[in-house]
C-alpha cells in the first residue's frame, strides 16, 4: 500500500484544487497540477484512487477531478517508463568512475585495416 501523501504533495495538491478555475483550467493551473505530479512522483506515487480522493475531499465534483485523476495516472506511468528507459547519462557516467572528472579524455587509438 502506497504511503499517504506527504505534507508538501498535499500542500501543492490543495494550492492546485484551490486555484483551480474549474470551467477553463488556464496555463498557471496545469503548472500547479504538474509540480504536484512531479514531487508525487520523486517522492511517493500515489494511486489514482487517493489523488481522486485528495481532490473530492478539496471540493471538486468528481467529473470535475475525474479528467486530473485520469491524466495524473498517465503521466505517472509515463515518468516511470522514461526512468526505466533512459540511459545513464555520460556526465553521470563520469562522475561514477571517480576522480576523472574535468580531465581531457584520452586520445582513442587508431586502428590499423
Amino acid at each position: 500500500m502506497a504511503e499517504p501523501i506527504d505534507a508538501e504533495g498535499r500542500r501543492l495538491l490543495t494550492a492546485f484544487a484551490r486555484n483551480l478555475n474549474r470551467l477553463d483550467p488556464q496555463p498557471l493551473d496545469w503548472q500547479r497540477f504538474y509540480e504536484f505530479i512531479l514531487h508525487a512522483f520523486r517522492h511517493s506515487p500515489q494511486p489514482s484512487e487517493a489523488v481522486g480522493h485528495a481532490l473530492v475531499q478539496e471540493r471538486l465534483d468528481w467529473e470535475e477531478a475525474e479528467g486530473f485523476v485520469l491524466f495524473y495516472t498517465h503521466a505517472i506511468e509515463l515518468l516511470e517508463r522514461e526512468t526505466a528507459t533512459t540511459p545513464v547519462s555520460r556526465a553521470r557516467r563520469a562522475t561514477r568512475k571517480g576522480s576523472g572528472a574535468g580531465r581531457k579524455p584520452a586520445a582513442r587509438k587508431r586502428r590499423r585495416p
